[in-house]
């Protein structure tokens, strides 16, 4: 394979190229397995900047076909990304998967916030936007950032969260890494620009059921249809970690104590979530939908609320 033409470019050459790398890979490792590669994130909105990831979603064929044909794809999605300049980020998954509930949140970025780079297009075979279905699949998306950092691996999450690292200048949230410009890996602010960004999706969603398509129109979404104490919170991490410190964590004094500061509050702010989360998942509880409960008594052993409202509501659907 010589020629891998793109059905639509990234926008930057040197990213089309690494698109085309990548690409050319899968294509090589699981032939005729692979529905269609689709580009995702800012490169899909024109919203890059300097540094941004290649976002791609590489769609498998019905579903895959084995866990042993999984855990090639995500190992060659690591290697991929420890050759490429960029963070690299590949969301692998099969077209079945799209359509059941946990896969609701990824088949409307696919259908509403992609462009086809490869492949076959199966956009307009996915369900419509629901706001109803949106809400209860986004609403539960900051847990993975939340459950990312080593601090929290192995168990569920206890309410209320506390720091990563409570003694680190920048409170743990400076331990996800991405390339520098010397090509070596460094800490930078990607925690805590996705914790944020997707905390803020879900208040988003659950106060006007607004479907969010990426990290810009997240601010902008926030800005209008919530425009509580926290929208500074928000437009900053934005602002400052994406936009002027391109995810770097900035060497001058004064903007490392004002991201010192910003990580202090994130933990405020997923904590205030945490409480509309809560709130939510109750009334889910005493939906008397069996589809909702079950999602809902899935979600609080994963975040655990130990107090005694939460604990009836479990035993009145059905746990102990």
């Amino acid at each position: 394979m010589t020629d891998l033409g793109l059905i639509e470019s990234t926008g930057d050459r040197g990213y089309d190229r690494l698109a085309q790398g990548v690409i050319g890979v899968f294509e090589v490792a699981f032939p005729d397995r692979v529905r269609g590669y689709y580009l995702r994130g800012s490169h899909a909105s024109s919203t890059s900047i300097a540094g941004s990831d290649l976002d791609l979603f590489i769609i498998f064929k019905d579903r895959f076909a084995d866990a042993a044909e999984y855990e090639r794809a995500r190992a060659l999605s690591d290697h991929c990304g420890r050759l490429s300049p960029v963070l690299l980020e590949l969301v692998l998954t099969g077209e079945r998967g799209l359509r059941g509930p946990e896969g609701v949140g990824a088949a409307l970025n696919l259908k509403l916030a992609t462009r086809l780079l490869y492949g076959e297009d199966i956009r307009a075979e996915l369900p419509p936007f629901d706001a109803d279905t949106y809400v209860r699949s986004v609403v539960h998306t900051p847990y993975l950032s939340y459950a990312y950092p080593k601090e929290r691996r192995g168990g569920p999450l206890v309410y209320p969260l506390r720091h990563l690292d409570p003694d680190g200048p920048f409170f743990g949230y400076d331990q996800w890494t991405m390339p520098g410009p010397d090509g070596v890996e460094h800490p930078s602010t990607k925690l805590l620009v996705g914790s944020v960004g997707w905390t803020a999706t879900a208040i988003v969603a659950l106060g006007s059921g607004q479907y969010v398509r990426d990290k810009a129109a997240c601010v902008k979404l926030y800005q209008k249809y919530v425009a509580d104490e926290w929208t500074d919170l928000v437009t900053d991490v934005h602002e400052l970690c994406r936009n002027r410190w391109h995810y770097q964590l900035p060497s001058d004094p004064a903007e490392r104590a004002v991201l010192r500061e910003l990580c202090d509050r994130a933990l405020d702010f997923q904590n205030h979530f945490l409480t509309l989360y809560r709130s939510y998942q109750l009334d889910e509880l005493a939906s008397g939908d069996p589809d909702r409960q079950r999602l809902a008594i899935q979600r609080l052993q994963r975040i655990v609320f130990e107090d005694q409202e939460v604990a009836d509501a479990l035993s009145s659907a059905g746990t102990t």
